[in-house]
């Protein structure tokens, strides 16, 4: 089944109802606005992120875990965004620069891109741009297209300001090569109906799972600046599922992008060829999502075993089933990945168990791994010890 919205034709400045498309008539050609996807092929998609969505929101996040988390995926994002442009700083690096750091084994217009994009995501976390319902308008979409471009080198783009030109789009790589409306004031025309569009009863109505996606798709179509056209979409696209209530998913979703990017433009091209049928982009976009949630899930889920199991080794060693060194061997343990393994030499000879164990015979190492072995704490295989993240007690 394909869905349609109730929107409104344009001919330059005049507006006429329709039940088609948001279609407007420039110098350019037809340009049109439209709700338009096949909801059985994505149903399963969208139910399936709905449900990931609702389960993270009921876990329990630990402050410690939050003020973890957040930084940690804003470098991730960043990194993300900026590699589909070519930018080469890596996620670790990101973090460097945002501390102050200046890196000279990069560029300084690939550095100013980082410094600009961590401006970027503070921006949008601040309150007062945050509304509900959320209206998109054009200085939110120029103010984010500044932020981003301010001191990037670039033949003909002016920060905030709209394209005067002819640009070409994409490549016979993935679907072809698109060539946006050329002229400023076909710019104007289609901003204004792209914002008007996206702020109209019908669109609004969506969900933010699918009006995201949506703006994205319209806004990289539009391609209204000289320079910073995706990471602009992006960054819109993660407001608006920020303001829906999707935590934490928006600033995955570029690092999906970026290891998938032959699927990301190809998304856009299959869209485009199908008259701006969504569907193409939508499945891509749900395909995202649902990978990004999974992601967060495993990680807030991994926390809280942590905890509980922190918890565990208290009571244990309260009770004294558990010595001081266990005890001290199994914290340090939840420090690292739950695929992690060790040998009795590594409590020996490796830092830092070796501040354990230094002193300590072979012999009371491998009691202690027995022991906490037959307790089901850890798990022996053939002599390769890892902690019992399983474990129920």
């Amino acid at each position: 089944m394909i869905e349609f919205s109730s929107v409104l034709f344009f001919h330059k400045q005049q507006y006429t109802s329709c039940r088609v498309g948001f279609e407007l008539f420039s110098k350019s050609g037809k340009f049109i606005f439209q709700e338009k996807y096949d909801s059985q092929k994505i149903r399963e998609l969208f139910i399936r992120a709905m449900v990931l969505n609702e389960t993270i929101a009921e876990l329990p996040v630990f402050s410690g875990l939050a003020s973890r988390l957040e930084p940690e995926i804003m470098y991730s994002s960043i990194a993300g965004t900026a590699a589909i442009e070519g930018n080469p700083i890596s996620e670790a690096d990101v973090r460097k620069i945002s501390e102050g750091h200046d890196l000279i084994e990069y560029s300084a217009k690939d550095q100013q891109e980082i410094k600009n994009l961590i401006k970027a995501y503070d921006y949008l976390s601040e309150k007062k741009i945050i509304s509900q319902p959320f209206l998109i308008s054009e200085q939110l979409i120029r103010n984010l297209h500044k932020i981003i471009t301010t001191n990037v080198p670039h033949e003909y783009n002016i920060p905030g300001n709209y394209r005067n030109g002819r640009v070409e789009v994409g490549d016979k790589a993935h679907g072809g090569v698109y060539r946006p409306p050329k002229c400023l004031d076909d710019v104007n025309l289609l901003m204004a109906a792209f914002t008007e569009w996206m702020n109209s009863h019908e669109i609004l109505e969506l969900p933010p799972l699918i009006r995201a996606p949506l703006a994205h798709y319209y806004l990289c179509t539009i391609h209204p600046f000289w320079d910073g056209n995706g990471r602009t979409a992006r960054l819109l696209e993660a407001l608006i599922l920020q303001t829906g209530k999707l935590q934490y998913i928006p600033g995955e979703l570029s690092n999906y992008y970026y290891r998938n990017i032959d699927n990301y433009y190809n998304a856009f091209s299959k869209t485009n060829r199908l008259g701006n049928d969504a569907t193409p982009f939508l499945e891509f976009f749900l395909d995202a999502a649902i990978f990004s949630m999974e992601k967060i899930k495993k990680i807030i889920i991994s926390s809280i075993k942590i905890f509980a199991l922190k918890d565990h080794y208290t009571d244990q060693s309260q009770k004294k089933e558990i010595n001081k060194r266990h005890f001290e061997l199994l914290t340090l343990l939840l420090d690292y990945p739950p695929d992690f393994v060790f040998c009795i030499k590594d409590l020996i000879s490796k830092m830092p168990f070796r501040l354990l164990y230094s002193s300590i015979s072979s012999q009371t190492a491998r009691r202690d791994l027995a022991k906490l072995s037959e307790m089901g704490l850890l798990l022996n295989n053939n002599g390769e010890y890892s902690l019992n993240f399983r474990f129920s007690g």
